[in-house]
């Protein structure tokens, strides 16, 4: 039935797309919090160290299995690797 899909994915590269997604729901809570205490200045704080280990994580994922959103996208490659990975519905998971 799945004729032609490639296997499921790794599961290092599972394991670091969910503590992605974990830190991304953090910032977006931390996000509303601020939209209603915009001078909580520990909040600002964790934010940002969020937003940087977000930053951080996107890259290490970036450098071992391609763009996970365009505008990452490596662009002093030779490739839009962007368009040339698999999409979701061939197995990829860009």
């Amino acid at each position: 039935m799945n004729a032609g899909c490639k296997p499921c994915m790794d599961s290092e590269r599972q394991k670091l797309l969910q503590e992605i997604s974990k830190v991304d729901f953090v910032l977006k809570e931390l996000n509303l919090y601020l939209d209603t205490h915009p001078y909580d200045q520990q909040a600002m704080e964790r934010f940002g160290q969020f937003n940087t280990l977000k930053n951080k994580m996107v890259k290490d994922y970036t450098e071992k299995y391609g763009p996970l959103v365009l505008s990452i996208t490596d662009m002093d490659s030779r490739e839009w690797k962007w368009a040339t990975q698999d999409w979701p519905w061939e197995g990829g998971y860009n």
